[in-house]
């Protein structure tokens, strides 16, 4: 069953947009037609319909964590990243005890799949971004010290065996005893290495880069600072235009003037991640916009992946469909996945969010079927 929606303007994903129809059949797009024509799925004026967002950087939903809860935050995770306009998200285990890591993400692999299989309502959790154990103690925020482990190409295995072909992410210190042997078994295996948590300057994330490394979690945050004269491992993702470089677009974790500059110097190669962290205990809270430890450290943040959309936007000044790429082309690219998702084209799955005229999310599609907003009652418009 084929069917039509729009007419809209539709943020295509690589920073264009055009005005027009999608034609949905057999849950992907088959075509992008004119404004003019019929339609079964009309849309108030001034809507937007822009690729599903993916948040390749969350630590749980709701009041679960999936450190804690496992494969139960993943139902939950679903159903509140469809509000926000998402069709995928990677499920981050920050560092813990090293069995606890492999048995979370084993579960929370199961838990997706179950869904997907039985009841798919909401976003798809995509797979594992493993945050640590390979971290280096100096930048390690509220990584525990003592589960901190060295990196090697054994514990790599047991990480990938853990994930049943999920592991799509790993953020480590590429500078420490054994990272290069752990990240040469993570790229045999397609997991995308990303340097984060590092005491790395420019010499050594160059020599990351040329390791295999082509991501950097959280710009600014777990890393030394971008300072002239010896400039930090950011430097060296900036310059080398095959890397791709995750921010928090926030306004506490990097200023909105240096969202800017990255957006100015890095274009469409930034990505869009939240660090969304529910409270690990009642120690934690929200103070001054982003989730603290107990001694103030930054955990994480309190940011919806929309809200970053919009923040973007704001911050760099530039329009809806250059904002949107950064969390719908860019971290399909990052995870692998751009043949599949992140863009508005005939053939691609049609995972999709729908923004009204002030870019508030009014529904979201994952595969044909609308699982947030757009009358969800009727389920299935295009299976």
């Amino acid at each position: 069953m084929r069917t039509i929606l729009g007419p809209a303007f539709l943020a295509v994903g690589d920073g264009t947009s055009t005005f027009g129809r999608l034609a949905i059949e057999n849950g992907r797009v088959v075509a992008v037609l004119p404004a003019d024509g019929p339609s079964d799925v009309a849309l108030p004026p001034g809507s937007s319909i822009a690729p599903g967002l993916i948040d390749v950087h969350t630590n749980g939903a709701g009041d679960l964590l999936f450190n804690r809860d496992h494969g139960n935050a993943v139902p939950v995770a679903a159903i509140e990243y469809a509000r926000m306009g998402a069709t995928g998200f990677v499920a981050s285990i920050m560092t813990a005890p090293f069995e606890s890591m492999l048995h979370a993400a084993s579960d929370i692999v199961d838990a997706a799949h179950d869904l997907e299989e039985d009841d798919p309502r909401g976003a798809r959790c995509l797979g594992i971004h493993f945050e640590g154990p390979f971290l280096n103690p100096k930048f390690r925020g509220v990584h525990r010290l003592e589960w901190l482990v060295p990196p090697s190409a054994a514990r790599a295995r047991e990480m990938i065996d853990a994930c049943k072909g999920a592991c799509l992410l790993v953020t480590m210190a590429p500078e420490i005893d054994g990272a290069a042997d752990a990240t040469r078994v993570f790229l045999e295996h397609g997991v995308v290495c990303s340097a984060g948590h590092t005491s790395a300057r420019y010499r050594e994330g160059l020599l990351a880069i040329g390791l295999g490394f082509r991501s950097l979690t959280h710009a600014f945050n777990g890393m030394p600072p971008l300072i002239h004269r010896d400039p930090s491992i950011l430097a060296a993702f900036i310059q080398d235009r095959r890397t791709l470089v995750q921010v928090i677009s926030d306004g506490y974790h990097v200023s909105p003037v240096m969202v800017d500059i990255l957006y100015r110097t890095l274009g469409d190669r930034i990505v869009l991640a939240t660090d969304v962290m529910p409270a690990p205990d009642p120690s934690y809270r929200i103070e001054g916009g982003v989730m603290r430890s107990s001694d103030g450290t930054i955990a994480g943040s309190a940011l919806r992946i929309d809200q970053a959309v919009r923040n973007f936007m704001s911050y760099a000044e530039i329009s809806f469909a250059q904002a949107v790429m950064a969390a719908t082309h860019a971290p399909a690219k990052l995870l692998g996945l751009e043949s599949e998702m992140g863009r508005i084209a005939p053939g691609m799955r049609a995972d999709l969010s729908f923004w009204d005229e002030d870019y508030g999310i009014m529904g979201t599609m994952v595969g044909g079927e609308i699982v947030y907003g757009l009358n969800a009652e009727k389920a299935s418009l295009a299976s």
